[in-house]
């Protein structure tokens, strides 16, 4: 395809733009790049978890799915990847990732933007083998792809959790992600239950668990499959 050829773009396209080295098209299920000299590439908008501008750059990160086997079997996984497309100008990047970041969380392109979850991380640094601060560290990059405000704190002693779920101000969190074994779980159940607000705190905040024990029973017995 040569510099001067404008490609045919998809009737149903949201956005489409020209840039430097091809052209991006937008719709309500994948994100279609269109190099100069190469064939489409597309990403599956299921598959993303953030898009940001970095100057006059758009960054898309997602999570395809990798590996082999049929579902079910245990060498499929999700791989996060990052890949950046050059724009002609700040104001083209920053649109794009806005307009995608919406469309990728079910919402209008143009529209108002979808608010910023707020979490609250629990890591208990000696869960099992020891390896909850290693498996979030492994973890937080994506959730900052996904544009979600962290507050991580690192348990120090027994009971730790259940102390921290009862003085949780309600309106600064939306989420909890427990990281360690059932025992960090269970702590914090019971801090919420103890509240004299417990049940408004059932209600409002959602809770995760990140398996970072020796047998993660839990999330075990949920069956939670490789997505």
């Amino acid at each position: 395809m040569s510099s001067s050829t404008t490609p045919m773009l998809s009737d149903s396209a949201l956005r489409s733009d020209e840039i430097p080295d091809g052209y991006l098209s937008l719709d309500e299920k994948v994100l279609t790049y269109i190099p100069q000299d190469s064939a489409p590439q597309q990403i599956n908008l299921v598959d993303c978890v953030g898009a940001s501008a970095e100057g006059c750059t758009l960054v898309v990160s997602f999570m395809p799915i990798a590996g082999g086997g049929g579902w079910g079997c245990r060498k499929l996984r999700r791989e996060f990847v990052v890949q950046r497309f050059l724009c002609h100008t700040r104001k083209q990047a920053s649109k794009w990732a806005e307009a995608l970041w919406r469309v990728a969380n079910g919402m209008a392109h143009d529209g108002p933007a979808p608010p910023r979850k707020r979490w609250l991380i629990l890591i208990n640094p000696v869960s099992g083998p020891g390896n909850a601060v290693r498996i979030f560290g492994q973890v937080r990059p994506v959730l900052a792809a996904n544009r979600v405000a962290l507050t991580e704190l690192v348990t120090t002693h027994a009971g730790h959790a259940t102390e921290i779920a009862a003085g949780i101000n309600l309106d600064d969190v939306d989420g909890i992600v427990c990281v360690g074994g059932d025992g960090l779980l269970h702590e914090l159940v019971n801090g919420l239950m103890v509240r004299p607000d417990a049940d408004a705190a059932a209600a409002q905040l959602h809770l995760g668990v990140l398996p970072g024990g020796s047998a993660n029973s839990l999330c075990t017995s949920l069956d939670i499959g490789p997505i």
